[in-house]
């Protein structure tokens, strides 16, 4: 508390008039600020996870005795006055400018070091791989170059040994996992840039899409296929479902927000969407044809595929101990009783099925068939999920 006491009594205006004078006057220091420092320029950067915190080089033109001119330390000078390095930000979403922080005033200390802290927010764009979204992991670069200046004038360094992320607020969505720094170069007209590249590493909370686009998804799917429990003399049949199907389209309408939008990548998740769609819309398909057939005169006869693969479905029944029922009556007239079993087959010839008895078998049928090849679907995406990791 002394020292700042002993500090602030010590400062006066005329001491930092002094101190204006000796470096800005022409007549007197010469100063010319067109006119880089002594070379290299070694440049230190530092990076906070919002902005470049701090930028620091050193002007031995900018110089003073502090003991001569009342122990001031240092002073404020606007940007525009004194030589500073040009700086740019080159994957900048925002409108590329000459300089980064322009306008903003900058410290001189009295050894000449020059400490710039512009207050300039970044947005950067990085290319993102959502592959596996809502489990992804992001790696995004900050790149900061030197404009105008070769590396063998201007050398960019980094101020610390890592990001500092003192002003670092977690959000919902991201998790910050791993930050980096590193030097590079830009090649140019057989010109070398100096270049730093600060290095972010992100990891997606998956919990917030889980419960609001995957569980959702998979109960509205579930609802589809109860599609085939409902009669075949029901005239909510198609009802039904198209009402699913709307509901289905809705929850992707509203889900579509959420998801980032990218043409190189291709989500897991929008397939096992676009499949679940796909799969709602041929179950409108299979049912309207499956009413047409119930409905169907009986001298309109179906396919003989449709007879034989009815016939061969209920043989595999048969064999493992089990009548279905439509073949109960054929059993009861043309078979006769043998010991051990149930399943008894005619020796009679083949009689075809009536047209609500093969309607019947494939509303059943494609519940299995549907049933089986959605749990496949829900089964091969959290191993092709947990790939990422």
């Amino acid at each position: 508390m002394t020292d700042l006491l002993e500090h602030s009594t010590a400062y006066t205006v005329s001491d930092a008039n002094n101190i204006h004078t000796l470096l800005f006057n022409q007549t007197e220091s010469g100063y010319n600020k067109l006119v880089l420092p002594a070379y290299p320029v070694i440049v230190s950067a530092e990076y906070n996870l919002l902005a470049v915190n701090a930028l620091v080089w050193n002007d031995s033109r900018l110089a003073w005795k502090k003991s001569s001119y009342g122990n001031v330390e240092y002073i404020y000078v606007p940007e525009d006055v004194v030589w500073h390095p040009e700086l740019i930000v080159q994957n900048s979403v925002l409108e590329l400018r000459k300089n980064l922080g322009a306008e903003k005033t900058v410290r001189i200390q009295y050894d000449g070091e020059v400490r710039w802290e512009p207050p300039a927010v970044l947005s950067t764009s990085c290319d993102m791989d959502v592959t596996f979204f809502p489990y992804d992991s992001q790696t995004c670069d900050i790149e900061l170059a030197s404009w105008g200046f070769p590396a063998d004038a201007v050398n960019l360094t980094f101020f610390k040994t890592h990001i500092n992320l003192e002003d670092y607020r977690p959000d919902g969505e991201w998790d910050l996992t791993t930050t980096s720094q590193y030097p590079s170069q830009l090649i140019e007209d057989d010109l070398v840039f100096s270049e730093l590249l600060f290095r972010i590493e992100l990891e997606r909370f998956p919990g917030h899409y889980i419960m609001s686009v995957i569980f959702p998804t998979i109960l509205t799917a579930v609802l589809t296929f109860v599609t085939f429990f409902l009669p075949l003399q029901s005239g909510g049949k198609i009802g039904y479902i198209l009402t699913v199907l709307l509901a289905l389209a809705v929850l992707l309408t509203l889900f579509s927000g959420s998801m980032p939008t990218t043409s190189k990548h291709t989500s897991v998740l929008v397939v096992f969407l676009t499949v679940t769609l796909g799969m709602a819309c041929l179950v409108i398909i299979f049912t309207i044809f499956i009413i047409r057939l119930f409905h169907q005169p009986e001298h309109d006869k179906a396919p003989n595929w449709m007879h034989s693969l009815a016939r061969k479905f209920m043989k595999l029944k048969c064999r493992a101990g089990r009548i279905n029922h439509l073949d109960q009556s054929q059993v009861a007239e043309h078979a006769k009783p043998t010991e051990g079993g149930d399943c008894l087959e005619s020796s009679e010839p083949f009689k075809p099925y009536s047209n609500k008895e093969l309607a019947e078998f494939f509303d059943y049928f494609l519940f299995a068939v549907f049933t089986v090849f959605y749990v496949m679907v829900l089964l091969c995406f959290p191993i092709v999920l947990s790939a990422s990791n």
